[in-house]
């Protein structure tokens, strides 16, 4: 579906369709990652070079703010199927965030954490129940009626939406890939843990979109038919996507904390989280 939407956006379709503002965002972006990465961190002695895998996950994760905001896939999420919409909050919540914090050099979150009120807020805001929390109750809080169908009516507060997300998505991810000492990922068996308390709060938001026969937003009633999806059909796979989407992901790992929390019982010499 995701392509499908980016071909009926291509060129020879209308313009609204494309965001350039976001292409300027995501290059405003780049532009300040390889100013710290590169003349930044020379001039302080942060670090001896710029790893290339954190380079290529931070422009991953871009990339994946390009197609979910910039491209014809916001459009049809805005204006079309709720499904689309739920696609965005995979990309951005389950894929981009993840590829943030890898992205992100060690060095220059301990740099950061020098500052005394820098220090105490992340440090509050990356304790586990506090992530876990923050995330469930904002991810249950948009998808209310009243929030979500103002999202779809106003164009700024969509905006907004996706920046709250993406914030306690990286709260939420934090205690399971952080790149820093000072604020270091869970031990392996309590990341375990930890995920699997994730999905199961997640159960009460995505299971009553998939199941439910009623339709929960009477915007997309009301929408035009792109493709010939009803209105029921499309709550439906999207609660399927939500569901699909961020629980492949998040097994995925919940599985590698598991197994390398059994090979650490039997090997204490296996590297620790904040090493792996």
């Amino acid at each position: 579906m995701t392509l499908g939407v980016l071909a009926h956006g291509m060129p020879g379709t209308t313009l609204r369709w494309w965001y350039p503002e976001v292409w300027a965002v995501v290059l405003a972006f780049c532009t300040i990652y390889f100013y710290l990465v590169g003349p930044f961190r020379e001039r302080h002695g942060l670090a001896p070079r710029m790893e290339l895998p954190e380079t290529l996950y931070f422009l991953a994760a871009m990339l994946v703010m390009f197609v979910s905001e910039g491209t014809p896939i916001h459009h049809v999420s805005e204006k079309f199927l709720f499904s689309m919409h739920m696609t965005q909050h995979v990309l951005l919540t389950m894929v981009m965030a993840p590829l943030l914090i890898r992205g992100t050099p060690g060095w220059l979150v301990s740099y950061g954490l020098r500052f005394p009120w820098l220090r105490k807020t992340l440090t509050f805001l990356t304790r586990p129940v506090i992530a876990l929390v923050a995330f469930n109750a904002v991810n249950a809080a948009w998808h209310l009626p009243y929030f979500y169908q103002a999202v779809l009516l106003h164009h700024w507060f969509h905006i907004v939406q996706h920046v709250v997300l993406v914030i306690t998505a990286l709260m939420m991810w934090w205690p399971i890939l952080s790149p820093s000492r000072e604020l270091p990922r869970l031990p392996y068996g309590a990341q375990t843990v930890y995920i699997f308390l994730l999905l199961l709060l997640q159960l009460p938001v995505f299971a009553p979109i998939i199941f439910s026969e009623s339709l929960f937003y009477e915007f997309y009633v009301e929408a035009p038919d792109l493709w010939g999806l009803e209105p029921l059909a499309d709550q439906q796979l999207a609660g399927a996507v939500m569901q699909l989407g961020g629980m492949a992901i998040m097994v995925y790992f919940m599985g590698r904390a598991f197994f390398r929390w059994a090979k650490e019982e039997t090997s204490p010499r296996l590297r620790s989280p904040e090493r792996a």
